[in-house]
This record gives C-alpha cells, structure tokens and sequence, in this order.
C-alpha cells in the first residue's frame, strides 16, 4: 500500500488547539483550499477510516492497560485524538500537493499499477460490511482515488529522491560497527516469578525448589549432548525463545547479555540467573551485522527525509493553501459521522 511504503511522510502542518465536539459533518463545507481548489471531508474519508481503525485497535488492545480510552490519552499535554487530526490532515495535503507535482512533471500510473490500485481496494471492500460502508461514507471509487493518489505522491517523492547525493560511506565511517554488534541467542528458559494483576510476585518455596530441579535437569541433558527441542520433549514447565540484542538495548537482562556476550557461536552457557527466571543460552551469532545495517539504513533514510522536507518547503511557498480550522477542529473522530444534515 503506497501510504504505508512512504515511511518519510513530513507532518508540517501542525495544529494544537482545542477540538470541539460535533458529531457530523455538512458534505461540501470546504476543509481546505489549495489554489482554490477546494478538499472536502470526501478527500479525507478513507484516511479517516483507517485512523480510526489503527485507534480503535490501539484502545481495545491497551485501554485497560493505560485505564483511559485511546483517543483521550495525551503526549505532552495534546489528545491523541488531536494528534491523529493532524496527522490525516498533513497527510491529506502532502498527497495532494505532490500528486500536483508529479502531474507537473509528466509523471502517471500505468494501467498495471492502477489495476493493482483496484485489486487492494477491492480486498479492503470486501473486509467490510454494508453497515460499515454507510458509516464511513466510503465507496469504491473514493478509496481508489485516495490509493492511486498517493501511489503517485510515491511515485514523485523516488523521482526526486532518487537524484539527491547521500554518502553512505561517510554515514558507515561515522558510526561505530562494535556499538551495533548484535548477539542473536536461543534460549530455555524456567521462571521464578508469576505475574498477578500487573505485578510480578516471586514463586513459592517449594516452587522454586521445582524450578531449580528443572533448570538442572535441563542443563544435565545439554551436557549429555541434548539439543533444546529434545529437552522440550523431555521436561514440562521448560520454556523456549530466541533473542537478538545489542548490548545498549534493555530488553534482555544485564545477566543475561553479560553471559551470552563471553559465549562462542554453538556454545552452550552455564545456567544463567536473573530476576525472572532461570536460563541456559545457545549462541547462534556472536557478531551478526543485521542491526549496524539497519542503523546504516536509517541513518540514509533520515537524510534522505531530510533533504526531502527543505524540498517539500519548498514546494509549499508556490501554493495558496487555506485550512478551516473551526470546521476540521469540530470532527470527534470517536464518533465520527461523513454527513450529517
């Protein structure tokens, strides 16, 4: 999907002023006008939709977690709610304006790109009932707009990207390949903690004493010249997974990295202590490069975005952009309705 193959997406327009609460929106009410030509809320249904699909997902995965309602939760001081706005606002005009300059610069679909436009489109109808094509306001032919749209906003941002001068062999000397070295282990794995209502709690006596006769257990049959799938086989209570790490990253244990780090590749570490739990670490790469590459990686991409909004500036100062700020800030995108009377 072309809106999310364009990881470089520039938010320039931002808004922090209070909402207010409508429920509905009128149909042809200009939101914004670029040149005089006017974006009503259609050109902004499909990324209304999927906003609100992304939110609705978040809130129903981490409300109860953060005990608020997604939409209502704040980063510094501003509701998600009003991020999103800004976010499906700046996104709206970045498509349009570069759709505009790729028209400017001769640049089009093919009929096999816009036939595979269709194709996603017509899976994502398919996705969805007639009652939630009523509430969105959504049609086939709007979301196929939106889609071959924003597959020509890409289509421009690689043109133009594609002749900028990056060096990446300046970007590579400056980062230091050892901070990035990336130990990539597996793991078994017996806890010592339960976790009861958000808190972790360690295990009883006796459990503990069970715990340790596993890990021991485990670690006799490693010696005899078990591999893990056969210990899995052979004790219960044992868990397994795999863990990659660079030793600035805090998602594995400090004991854990100390004792994998001093390990050869296919060595097997002693048992391993940690406030969780029980381990014994297998090295499957004691020097992979994957995340110095992905460092290199972003690293070019972040200067390729950067060089991509001084030309997105740019650009602006040739148009006439208008937003109606009271009528975009009154859309509740909780209870979102396209059209009301």
């Amino acid at each position: 999907m072309a809106r999310k193959r364009i990881a470089h997406i520039i938010f320039l327009i931002i808004i922090f002023v209070p909402a207010l609460i409508l429920s509905s929106c009128k149909r042809n009410e200009a939101v914004v006008e670029i040149d005089k030509d006017r974006l009503i809320i259609k050109d902004f249904l499909f990324d209304i939709y999927i906003t609100r699909q992304e939110g609705n997902t978040l809130n129903d995965t981490y409300g109860d977690i953060l005990g608020i309602d997604y939409w209502e939760y704040e980063v510094d001081g501003v509701s998600m709610e009003q991020i999103s706005k800004n976010m499906i606002l700046a996104r709206v005009v970045y498509y349009e304006i570069l759709s505009r300059q790729a028209k400017k610069e001769g640049l089009s679909l093919s009929a096999a790109e816009m036939a595979a436009s269709e194709k996603r489109v017509d899976g994502i109808l398919s996705s969805m009932s007639d009652e939630e094509l009523a509430d969105t306001g959504l049609t086939r032919d709007l979301i196929i707009k939106a889609y071959n749209k924003a597959a020509l906003a890409d289509k421009y941002y690689a043109a133009v990207t594609s002749s900028f001068k990056i060096d990446e062999k300046a970007i590579r000397n400056a980062m230091n390949p050892d901070e990035y070295r990336e130990y990539v282990t597996e793991c078994i794995y017996v806890p010592t903690v339960r976790y009861v209502d958000g808190q972790i709690l360690s295990l009883k006596e006796d459990e503990l004493d069970e715990a340790f006769e596993r890990i021991m257990l485990a670690k006799q049959l490693i010696k005899d010249g078990y591999d893990f799938n056969a210990v899995l086989d052979r004790i219960d209570g044992i868990s397994y997974y795999k863990r990659s790490f660079i030793l600035s990253d805090i998602t594995a244990e400090s004991e854990y990295k100390e004792a994998a780090r001093s390990l050869n590749n296919g060595d097997y570490s002693d048992i391993t202590i940690t406030k969780f739990g029980y381990y014994i670490i297998h090295m499957l790469d004691n020097n992979s490069p994957s995340r110095y590459e992905e460092a290199v990686n972003t690293a070019v991409m972040n200067k390729r975005t950067s060089l991509f909004k001084a030309h997105y500036e740019m650009l602006l100062k040739d148009y006439d952009i208008t937003i109606n700020y009271d009528y975009w800030d009154s859309i509740d995108l909780d209870s979102f309705i396209p059209y009301g009377d």
